[in-house]
C-alpha cells in the first residue's frame, strides 16, 4: 500500500515563509510611507519636487528605444487672404457660361460662375500643347514642312517650309492649327502619343476634369473647366518662351514655296488695345473658339500690385469674352481688399455694360 502522508519538506516551507515575510514588509513600509505623505502636504510637495521631477528630467535624456515621442507640430504661417467688401457680383450680367477669377499670390477664388462645369475649350488647348512641346527641348532654328489640311486655317499651308520657332510663334500668336500639328510631327511624335502626354501632364498638374483628344483644340471633345484652366494658365505663364510668344502683338511669315508674305495679329484684343483697358500688367492670354464652345479667353492681369488669373468660357460674342474678362477683373480689383492695402474703393459694375467699341482695324478674319 502506498503512503500518501509524506513528511513536510522543511526547505520548501522556509522559502514560502521568506516570500510571505518579504511581501508583508513591502506592504508595511510603502503603506506607511504614503500614509505619511497624505498627512503631510509639505513633505509630499518636497518628494515630488526633489525626487520625482529630477527622475523625469534624467529620463528625458535617455535615448528612446522603439515607439515614438510626443512633439508639438510646427507653426505654419498662413497667407492673409483678400476680403470682399460688400456684396458678391450677380453672375447673370455675364454671357459667359463659365468664369473664374483667382488671386495669383494666394490661390483664392475671388469670383466664380460654374467653375467646375466641363465645357469644350477650343484653342486654349494650345497652352497645354506648348507645355508638352517644351519637354522635348526642340532645336528651334531647324526647319520642317507644314502638314495638315489647308482648311484648318489660312496662316500656313501644307508644303510651306518654316523654322520651328516660326511655327511656335504662329501657334501662340495667331493660333494656327496646322502649325501645332506640324511641330509635333517635326519632333517625330505621333499625334496619339502627343495627346496621351497632354493628358498625363494634365493629371500631373491636378487638372482632374480635363481631357484632350487633339493638340489644336478643333475637336469639341477637348474639355475642361474654368477651375482647371486657371491651373493651366498659371503653369504656362511660368515658361518664359510661352509668355514671350503670347505677349507678341503680331507676326510676319514668308513662304519661300509660294513666294507670299502673311501677317498675323495676336488673337488677344486686350493686348492689342482694340478692347480698351487700364490694366497695369498684362502677362498674356490665349483665346479659343469653335461653335460648340462659344468664345473662350484666359488671361493674367495685374493692378495695384496684385495679379489675377481670369478664365472666360462660352461667351456669346467674340468681343464679349474680352470685355467680360476685363470687367470681372476690374470688379475684383475694386471690391476686394488685400492685406496691406491702405485705400480700397468699393464700386459696382453696371448691369448694362456697353460692349460696342469702335475697333480701329482693317477687315480681320476671326478664326479663334
Amino acid at each position: 500500500m502506498t503512503n500518501n502522508f509524506l513528511p513536510p519538506d522543511p526547505l520548501k516551507d522556509d522559502k514560502a515563509n521568506i516570500l510571505r515575510s518579504l511581501i508583508l514588509i513591502f506592504v508595511i513600509i510603502f503603506g506607511g510611507f504614503f500614509i505619511f505623505l497624505n498627512f503631510n502636504k509639505n513633505k509630499t510637495d518636497y518628494f515630488i519636487t526633489k525626487v520625482i521631477t529630477p527622475i523625469k528630467i534624467v529620463e528625458s535624456f535617455i535615448p528612446q528605444i522603439g515607439g515614438d515621442i510626443e512633439i508639438n507640430p510646427p507653426e505654419i504661417s498662413k497667407p492673409l487672404l483678400p476680403k470682399l467688401q460688400g456684396e458678391m457680383l450677380d453672375s447673370n450680367i455675364f454671357t459667359a457660361q463659365g468664369i473664374i477669377v483667382k488671386d495669383k499670390e494666394t490661390g483664392s477664388v475671388l469670383y466664380a460662375k460654374n467653375e467646375y462645369e466641363k465645357r469644350p475649350i477650343a484653342s486654349v488647348t494650345k497652352l497645354m500643347s506648348a507645355l508638352v512641346l517644351l519637354e522635348k527641348n526642340p532645336d528651334w532654328s531647324s526647319t520642317t514642312t507644314v502638314i495638315g489640311a489647308d482648311s484648318l486655317d489660312t496662316h500656313v499651308y501644307a508644303g510651306d517650309t518654316y523654322t520651328l520657332e516660326q511655327l511656335w510663334q504662329a501657334t501662340l500668336i495667331g493660333s494656327s492649327n496646322k502649325a501645332i500639328i506640324s511641330l509635333a510631327n517635326a519632333l517625330d511624335w505621333p499625334i496619339e502619343a502627343f495627346v496621351e502626354r497632354m493628358n498625363q501632364k494634365a493629371l500631373e498638374l491636378g487638372m482632374i476634369d480635363t481631357f484632350f483628344t487633339d493638340p489644336s483644340g478643333l475637336n469639341d471633345t477637348n474639355i475642361s473647366t474654368p477651375s482647371d484652366l486657371a491651373i493651366l494658365l498659371e503653369e504656362a505663364l511660368k515658361q518664359s518662351k510661352i509668355k514671350l510668344a503670347v505677349l507678341t502683338p503680331e507676326l510676319n511669315l514668308y513662304s519661300v514655296e509660294r513666294k507670299l508674305k502673311h501677317h498675323l495679329w495676336n488673337t488677344n484684343w486686350l493686348l492689342l488695345g482694340w478692347i480698351p483697358n487700364d490694366f497695369e500688367i498684362l502677362n498674356g492670354g490665349k483665346t479659343g473658339f469653335i461653335t460648340a464652345s462659344g468664345y473662350n479667353f484666359v488671361m493674367q492681369v495685374g493692378k495695384n500690385n496684385h495679379l489675377l488669373n481670369v478664365v472666360i468660357l462660352g461667351a456669346k460674342e467674340h468681343e464679349k469674352r474680352f470685355t467680360e474678362a476685363r470687367d470681372v477683373a476690374n470688379w475684383v480689383f475694386a471690391n476686394y481688399k488685400w492685406p496691406g492695402d491702405e485705400n480700397t474703393t468699393t464700386s459696382t459694375i453696371d448691369n448694362n455694360i456697353n460692349n460696342n467699341f469702335s475697333i480701329a482695324s482693317n477687315s480681320l478674319a476671326i478664326t479663334d
